[in-house]
């Protein structure tokens, strides 16, 4: 009955915003899962009585969800945002939702044969939880005029993005539950694939870790006296970070044309900064301004003025020397195949706080282990953003930067390997200096619009990729695969709390003892291993192997396994919840080329339409 009430609720909403691929999934989903439980109750299937019990809540919840969704981005009311009613409700939803999934689990234990009230004094109270939660839903898609004051904590952005990460969690486990619920003997092989995912991921990790150990460092190619290479700066609201990096690049970079792209929309003095360094450089320096309101859609733009064979593209908050220029010159010279030589991008102030160390760790394994790894092995590397250099033919070859994507950088990488022969590669002794996230928050908006990206282009592209494995290559298919696999791995892996009960309550044998203390000696030191190689062994940000480094390092290393995977699980729930995709302002600490810190914004992180922001 609340199922077809539901359905009745929903039957005059088609919001135009929201994507065909969002309005159809979760309705598919939610009500074959009721039709599961149903077909349980009827005794069409035979099963553990449970079965039914997860299915109609689980499959009851992700209905309300897209139901609140849905009416959230219907054209008279946008995405709810921090201290209005609709996030206020969002919040009772989630929370009225999370309620009854753990209940349904619990009581999905003790559900006896042809009814379905549990047998013992918990499962009942569990089922009596269920039960006044579908009410509580139902009553909270009315969204009854302001919520109580009491509520209002749920609508804060820490709170709001763990009751995304633990619906998505909840969720998942259950149907992983109900499933091997009805088909016990599946469990072993659920195991053994979670298990054998989880132990490639760290295989890699290894072998990541003795590829950088091996690794040289080549002395540096002259500079060439001619470099025919245009920089081009993209920059929006930063008037106060731009003057400084601009000034140390035109030095630096001496003779070097520069085309700065500042934003028309930055409401400081980015573009009245860029006009300034136009008329002090007037044989330098060309602007053009950035209208499109979007970095993909400037720089398109700003392409067309170029007039060298080679382009450095940089953020506004970068600075490079000579030697960057020198190898990237000399790669794509030595490889006429090779379209974009993409450089390491390292913390300019990694010291300069916890939250520096925190963020920098992290970079150093992105920048200085993986990414050179999935290049050399894989042969998959990856545009990321700036601090690369581009042969002018390039981003035509593929009609450019796509407008619209959260990450234009990797989707332009994809369409390149699927779509040409040019290839893109990873120099790791090309190194820019960039800034770091001031605030915890800052970070948490980057690197979600980082996974809510790299989630659009997995679904735009990675059908294709396995499609088109003749022409890229086995390696590179893989590598590929990979690399947009682990930006949306989190909801596979944190698979785990119910794999364990299930074992704690004798669903399945017990792992033999030798076997789980091999799993806990490979799995468990890894990351830390990783990290804190990235940390102590990088020749660029050093570091003294302290006691208390070391200590910080595995702190740290194991606190980004944490974190990715909230951020994940926020993203995807935003994505699936068809969210508008928005650029945000990620403020940044940036130390200056001679002396103290200035606050800035990262250009990546503004963009779209400035009328929304972002959920989160």
């Amino acid at each position: 009955m609340t199922v077809a009430q539901l359905f009745l609720l929903a039957l005059e909403l088609r919001p135009l915003r929201a994507p065909r691929d969002v309005r159809w999934p979760l309705v598919l989903v939610g009500h074959a899962l009721v039709l599961l439980g149903t077909a349980r109750v009827l005794g069409v299937i035979v099963t553990e009585p449970g079965v039914a019990v997860i299915a109609y809540i689980v499959g009851f919840s992700i209905l309300v969800v897209h139901e609140f969704w849905m009416r959230q981005l219907s054209d008279t009311v946008l995405p709810p945002q921090p201290g209005t009613d609709a996030r206020y409700w969002e919040g009772v939803l989630l929370v009225v939702v999370i309620v009854a999934i753990a209940g349904s689990i619990a009581a999905s234990f003790t559900a006896r044969e042809g009814i379905l009230v549990p047998a013992d004094t918990l499962g009942r109270s569990a089922a009596v939880v269920v039960g006044v939660s579908s009410v509580i839903v139902l009553a909270t898609l009315a969204a009854p005029g302001p919520p109580p004051a009491a509520v209002e904590f749920l609508s804060t952005t820490t709170a709001t993005i763990l009751q995304h990460a633990i619906v998505i969690v909840l969720a998942l486990n259950a149907l992983v539950l109900a499933v091997l619920l009805i088909e016990p003997g599946l469990f072993l092989w659920v195991l053994g694939g979670y298990l054998t995912v989880l132990c490639l991921g760290v295989g890699l990790e290894y072998l990541e870790v003795g590829h950088a150990h091996r690794r040289t460092r080549e002395s540096p190619p002259p500079m060439p006296d001619d470099a025919p290479v245009t920089v081009m700066v993209a920059a929006a609201f930063e008037g106060e970070v731009l003057p400084e990096t601009l000034r140390h690049n035109l030095e630096t970079l001496a003779d070097l044309p520069f085309v700065v792209v500042p934003a028309t929309k930055s409401t400081d003095d980015t573009v009245d900064v860029a006009r300034q360094f136009e008329a002090d450089y007037p044989d330098r320096v060309r602007v053009v301004e950035g209208t499109t309101g979007s970095k993909a859609g400037d720089l398109n733009r700003a392409w067309e003025v170029v007039e060298t064979p080679y382009v450095l593209i940089l953020d506004a908050d970068e600075f490079v020397d000579t030697e960057f220029v020198a190898r990237g010159l000399a790669r794509l010279r030595e490889r006429p195949d090779v379209g974009v030589v993409q450089g390491r991008k390292a913390a300019a102030n990694p010291d300069d706080s916890r939250l520096s160390r925190f963020v920098s760790i992290e970079r150093q394994h992105s920048t200085w282990v993986d990414h050179p790894f999935v290049d050399d092995v894989f042969d998959a590397g990856h545009f990321a953003g700036s601090a690369a250099i581009f042969r002018r033919e390039v981003p035509p070859s593929v009609d450019g930067w796509t407008e619209g994507v959260l990450t234009e950088d990797i989707e332009l990488t994809i369409r390149l390997y699927l779509r040409t022969d040019w290839e893109v590669v990873y120099d790791s002794q090309m190194v820019v200096w960039e800034s770091t996230p001031e605030t915890v928050w800052d970070l948490v908006r980057q690197r979600v619009r980082w996974s809510r990206g790299w989630a659009q282009v997995t679904r735009l592209h990675g059908a294709a990729i396995w499609r088109s494995w003749r022409d890229l290559g086995w390696r590179r298919t893989l590598g590929l695969a990979w690399v947009l696999f682990i930006p949306v791995s989190s909801p596979f892996v944190t698979i785990f709390p119910i794999l364990f009960l299930l074992w704690f309550v004798g669903f399945a044998p017990p792992l033999p003892l030798v076997l789980a203390i091999a799993l806990a000696l490979f799995l468990l030191p890894a990351r830390s291993i990783a990290y804190g190689y990235a940390a102590f062994r990088d020749p660029i940000v050093s570091r003294t192997a302290t006691p208390t480094r070391i200590v910080e390092a595995v702190v740290y290393a194991n606190l980004w396994i944490l974190f990715g995977w909230i951020v994940q699980l926020h993203s995807l729930y935003l994505q699936a919840a068809g969210a508008p995709a928005v650029w945000n302002v990620t403020s940044k600490v940036v130390t200056k080329t001679e002396s103290t810190s200035a606050s800035g914004t990262d250009y990546e992180d503004r963009g779209g339409d400035e009328r929304e922001r972002d959920p989160t």
